[in-house]
């Protein structure tokens, strides 16, 4: 190769070239009928890398999430993590209770590739748009209903959420410090996003299989056993006859390893894995007595409780008399591996993260700039991408009801007037920013033609 390979591999990548290159879900079409984050965070993703996702909201009511934002706090008359949830979607208000807005799901559901819900087990099924009425509409679709205990079993009517799976999933109880009796749930709503994200993948294996039969299939993806696959416990207590107990702070696989206060107030994760790691931390720290200690030169030795114990000592020692740059530096020269512990404000305004895109300035038609994540991760040929972000309760009504339906203007007129379809009442978090001019917006009064 005649360039330099990271060179090579910057250019692959170029956030700046995103927009020329294809969408590998191009094509595909997504309907959510899912709320709050589990579901709709699985959409979230197939929209990323080019899926046309049409969200399905309740007129005049609306996701809860939209106006369930942290202590209180709009932006713009939204919602910000609604935005971060539920970009690039197409936002549509059917009341499905009513026998025209199940009607209107249903022939939106037979030229759907993807359907998506997560209601409490068998409640769409109650409605009618369940996996059994759409599949005799459309034998080809891919139905995922994702739920906190699945779709079968003791704990199937059972409600639940972020907190109630992570405690089912075993996930809680790893958590805290080992000899106390506090657990710490896993912020903020990592058990909706992680199964969220294990869930489109889990449909791009049936959308893979239907390519190469022609069949599509139901999904039941359950939230806590979702959780249950980032965990091992299970397979540890039955292989060694106990539990593996809480770990804390440290890698029971490094050591010494923790989470270690700075000089200057700041946190730094550190966590030595090999024999020579460790021969560079005690270069680093000047303490060739523990380098030379039989007890610590192997990785099997520095593991044992009180090993590890006096090493953590000693490296808390060591850190805090040293400000967190000067341990990250030292860590790089002499090859350790030491992280300052980041907040939200160093992860929005971090270069490395702006360089590779996984945090971009998003310039919105609608709302203007906000930092937003970039693609969960880099393709080189098929980038994913965020198209816009959200848009009001029901701000493609027109749009899709024309386009993809066929309904002329006096028939959307006739269903607005019976409440079956509709958009936002003014409460904040559904109708628009006060800025923008609605009148004058062409999707929203989409009239045929022009595409989005």
């Amino acid at each position: 190769m005649t360039e330099d390979y990271f060179e090579f591999t910057k250019k692959l990548f170029a956030p700046e070239d995103i927009a020329r290159k294809k969408e590998a879900l191009s094509g595909l079409r997504v309907l959510d009928l899912s709320h709050m984050i589990f579901g709709p965070t699985t959409a979230k993703v197939l929209g990323q890398f080019g899926a046309d996702v049409i969200k399905v909201e309740v007129p005049y009511q609306g996701d809860y999430w939209r106006g369930g934002t942290y202590w209180g706090k709009y932006w713009k008359h939204s919602n910000p993590l609604w935005h971060f949830i539920n970009p690039g979607k197409y936002f549509v208000g059917i009341d499905v209770k009513k026998p025209k807005g199940k009607d209107l799901i249903l022939r939106l559901a037979e030229k759907a590739d993807v359907v998506i819900e997560n209601f409490t087990s068998g409640t769409v099924e109650a409605w009618g748009i369940g996996y059994s009425q759409v599949s005799r509409i459309n034998p080809k679709v891919v139905y995922a209903s994702l739920s906190t205990y699945g779709q079968f079993g003791p704990y199937r009517y059972f409600p639940g959420w972020d907190l109630l799976a992570q405690g089912a999933s075993g996930v809680l109880a790893a958590t805290g410090h080992p000899g106390t009796d506090k657990y710490f749930k896993v912020p903020d709503f990592f058990g909706d996003f992680f199964p969220g994200y294990f869930a489109a993948m889990l449909i791009l294996i049936a959308l893979n299989y239907r390519e190469r039969t022609g069949e599509g299939q139901y999904i039941d993806g359950c939230q806590a056993e979702i959780l249950m696959r980032s965990l091992f416990h299970f397979t540890y207590a039955d292989a060694m006859g106990k539990d593996l107990e809480r770990t804390g702070n440290a890698d029971p696989n490094c050591s010494p390893s923790g989470i270690f206060k700075t000089r200057d107030g700041k946190f730094l994760a550190l966590g030595i894995a090999t024999d020579k790691q460790f021969q560079a931390l005690c270069k680093a720290m000047n303490r060739d007595d523990l380098a030379r200690d039989e007890r610590y030169q192997k990785a099997a030795r520095r593991l044992q409780a009180d090993s590890a114990e006096a090493l953590g000592k000693a490296v808390e020692s060591w850190i805090k008399e040293k400000d967190a740059d000067e341990i990250v530096a030292l860590g790089r020269r002499h090859r350790f591996a030491a992280a300052e512990v980041l907040d939200d404000v160093q992860i929005a305004n971090d270069p490395w993260r702006r360089e590779r895109g996984s945090v971009i300035d998003y310039n919105d038609d609608m709302y203007r700039k906000l930092v937003i994540e970039g693609p969960i991760a880099m393709l080189s040929q098929t980038p994913g991408r965020t198209k816009w972000l959200t848009r009001p309760l029901g701000y493609h009504n027109r749009y899709v009801f024309k386009k993809i339906l066929g309904l002329s203007e006096a028939e959307i007129k006739a269903l607005e007037k019976e409440r079956v379809v509709g958009n936002w009442d003014y409460r904040v978090g559904q109708r628009p920013p006060i800025y923008h001019d609605i009148a004058k917006d062409k999707i929203f009064n989409y009239e045929g033609g022009e595409d989005h």
